[in-house]
Order: C-alpha cells, then structure tokens, then sequence
C-alpha cells in the first residue's frame, strides 16, 4: 500500500512538472469575471448624507468621512484635516494632472476610481501641498456594508505608499 502512494505521488508530481516546467501545487483556475454589469452610483458610495471609513496607510490610521458634494475630512486621533474628493472616476480619466494607479490603457466604464486630496498642513489656500490617495472601490462587494472597501496609493515626499479603507457607516442626515 504505502508503494501504491509514494507511487501516484511521484506519478502526479510528475505531471505537475512536466505542464509547468517547475514543482508547483496544483491551483483551481478560478477566472475573474466582474459581477458589476454597470457603474457604481453615488449612493452606494456616499449614502444619502455621507459614509464614514477606517482608513489605514503606511502606519497610520484614521477615520475618513465622505459628505455629499465633494468635501469631506480625515481625522486622526482627534484632529480632522478637510479633504475634497472626487468619485465615479474611470482608470484612464485625468485627475488632477493624473491617471489612475495602475492603468494599462485598458478603458473602462465601472466608475470605479476615488481620489481624494487631504490638506495636511492645512493650507486651505494652497492645493498643491495636499496628500493625493488615489484608488479604486471594490466592485464585488459594494452592495455589501459589511465588505465594502477601496484600495489604492498615496504619495508623500514623492514617494508611493500603500493605503486601504473599510466601510463603517453612513453619516446620519
């Protein structure tokens, strides 16, 4: 028995090598077909008044609140820094002198993309000192509170860095 199994082990391991070229475990082919047959509309997004999120990047973290009309502000550990916003973007529109991260020349039409620019140092004259995030909604959750979320990058210095946000509520009107 035991030289039936060592065997079919040594028969399937074989076979994995010979499809791929290298030792690898198998992996379900799982195809990616969006589920979003339209583009994602302000309401799902922002709610009737807002939606606020935990927002995380690269160490810290916050609370991302998102009002009606574009504006909207980020709070870390109690002090809020205002932000305006744009939503309902495409990968290949122009944000403010930029594509979405990521684009390959692929266009779409999902309505996928969020940017919003924070004022750190709170010069509320003065836009081009503002943090940009830059990312996209997750479109196969966005009917569901309790997995809706965005990903994407933000830039400090120059330099790129991670950020990611979980739904948490609607703003009460």
């Amino acid at each position: 028995m035991k030289r039936a199994i060592l065997f079919l082990v040594i028969l399937v391991s074989g076979l994995i090598f010979a499809q791929t070229g290298q030792l690898q475990p198998i992996k379900p082919s799982i195809p990616f077909t969006p589920l979003l047959t339209t583009t994602i509309k302000e309401s799902q997004l922002i709610g009737l008044y807002g939606s606020a999120w935990k927002i995380y990047w690269d160490g810290w973290e916050g609370t991302l609140v998102l009002l009606k009309g574009g504006k909207g502000y980020i709070e870390v550990s109690g002090t809020r820094y205002d932000l305006e916003y744009v939503i309902l973007k495409n990968p290949q529109d122009n944000v403010v002198g930029m594509t979405g991260p990521g684009y390959t020349g692929k266009n779409t039409n999902l309505g996928h993309r969020i940017v919003f620019m924070v004022d750190f140092a709170r010069t509320p004259t003065n836009k081009s000192d503002d943090q940009r995030f830059d990312g996209y909604v997750f479109t196969q959750t966005i009917d569901n509170a309790s997995k809706r979320a965005m990903a994407g990058i933000t830039w400090w210095d120059g330099i790129p860095f991670g950020f990611y946000a979980t739904y948490w509520s609607d703003v009460p009107g």
